[in-house]
C-alpha cells in the first residue's frame, strides 16, 4: 500500500495541475464560442461550457450533475481505499487510477463555482465535431481505457 499512493500522486497532482492551468489560460485569453485552430479543422482551442456532464448530458440539470459526480468520486476513493488495503489491485493500476480520479476531481472543482465545466478541445472535420472537451475529460478516458487493458491482459495471464 506505501508504494501506491506516490505512484498515484505522481499522476494525480500534474493531471490536476494541467488541467486547473489549462483551463485558466483559455477563460483568460479565448472570447467564447470563437475557434482557434491549432491544427487547421482537425483541432481548434474553442472555448465552450458545460453545465451537463459527458457531452452534455443532463445539461441545465441544476445541482444535480454536482452532487452526482461528488458521489462517484467518493465512491471510486472509498473503493481505491478499500482494495489498495486488501491488494486487490497491483500497484501499476495506482496510475490509470491517478488519471481517473485526478480528471474527475479536477472537472468537479471546476464546477464548483458556477456549476458548469469549461472546455476546451474542439476536434472534428468541418461540421462534423465531436462535442467541444478538457484536459480532465482526456485523461478520465486514458485511465479508462489503460484500466481496462491491464484487467483484460490479467485474466489472459489467468486463462494461461
Amino acid at each position: 500500500m506505501k508504494r501506491i499512493f506516490p505512484r498515484l500522486l505522481t499522476v494525480f497532482l500534474p493531471v490536476l495541475g494541467l488541467d486547473t492551468l489549462s483551463k485558466f489560460w483559455v477563460e483568460q485569453t479565448l472570447e467564447i464560442n470563437q475557434p482557434v485552430p491549432v491544427l487547421g479543422e482537425l483541432l481548434r482551442l474553442t472555448l465552450n461550457y458545460n453545465t451537463g456532464v459527458a457531452f452534455g448530458l443532463f445539461a441545465n440539470g441544476g445541482v444535480w450533475p454536482l452532487v452526482v459526480t461528488g458521489l462517484i468520486i467518493v465512491s471510486l476513493a472509498i473503493w481505491l481505499v478499500h482494495a489498495l488495503r486488501t491488494d486487490e489491485i497491483p500497484p501499476v493500476a495506482s496510475w490509470p487510477i491517478g488519471l481517473i480520479l485526478g480528471g474527475a476531481i479536477a472537472n468537479f472543482v471546476d464546477r464548483l463555482p458556477d456549476r458548469r465545466v469549461t472546455d476546451l478541445l474542439d476536434v472534428g472535420l468541418g461540421s462534423t465535431r465531436w462535442p467541444t472537451f478538457n484536459l480532465a475529460d482526456s485523461f478520465i478516458v486514458l485511465g479508462v481505457i489503460v484500466l481496462m487493458l491491464m484487467m483484460l491482459l490479467e485474466q489472459r495471464q489467468l486463462k494461461d
